[in-house]
């Protein structure tokens, strides 16, 4: 889980620092980071959910 975690904030950070050089990649990049973001959400709530 811990490692599950991590894997998700580095790949959230990894794609927060690339540049923005048009529209599109700012939507990429707005997309990735929010879908990653609610990714670590749900992976943090479900499992205290379950116990």
């Amino acid at each position: 889980m811990f490692l599950t975690n991590v894997l998700l904030i580095l790949a959230m950070i990894f794609f927060f620092v690339l540049p923005i050089t048009d529209a599109r990649t700012a939507r990429m990049k707005l997309s990735v980071v929010s879908s990653l973001g609610v990714l670590l959400a749900v992976s943090v709530v479900v499992p205290r959910l379950l116990h």
